[in-house]
């Protein structure tokens, strides 16, 4: 009788422990995707004021309008060379690196000007 109760009080600490784990390697997933996003398109306009850029592109044959912010810390390049952010027009083609909030926009860490296509 006392090796069941032993056994009984071992299973359900080994359940209870394995559970605690399981819950702690979860809480990681909650968190946002730090995987770097990567977007294209065409710039649409550019609002120096705000730091921000509209861009109409993405993967083919999507058209949709899409919002991007820049800072300070941006890297500007082109045809992957550094450049200055004042190269990039409207209707300039860009590729960016960049991760994206919770509201859709992308924070650009790098944007990359290319030839008109």
């Amino acid at each position: 009788m006392k090796i069941r109760v032993i056994l009984l009080c071992l299973a359900i600490s080994g359940s209870f422990f394995s559970a605690m784990r399981a819950g702690a390697q979860d809480a990681p997933a909650q968190k946002v995707s730090t995987k770097q996003a990567k977007w294209q398109g065409h710039v649409v306009r550019i609002d120096k004021e705000h730091s921000m850029m509209d861009i109409h592109g993405g993967s083919a044959p999507s058209n949709d309008a899409r919002k991007v912010a820049y800072d300070s810390s941006t890297e500007w390049t082109k045809l992957g060379k550094p450049s200055q952010m004042d190269e990039v027009k409207d209707g300039s083609f860009v590729i960016m690196l960049g991760h994206v909030d919770k509201s859709g926009i992308l924070h650009a860490t790098r944007v990359d000007l290319r030839l008109p296509r």
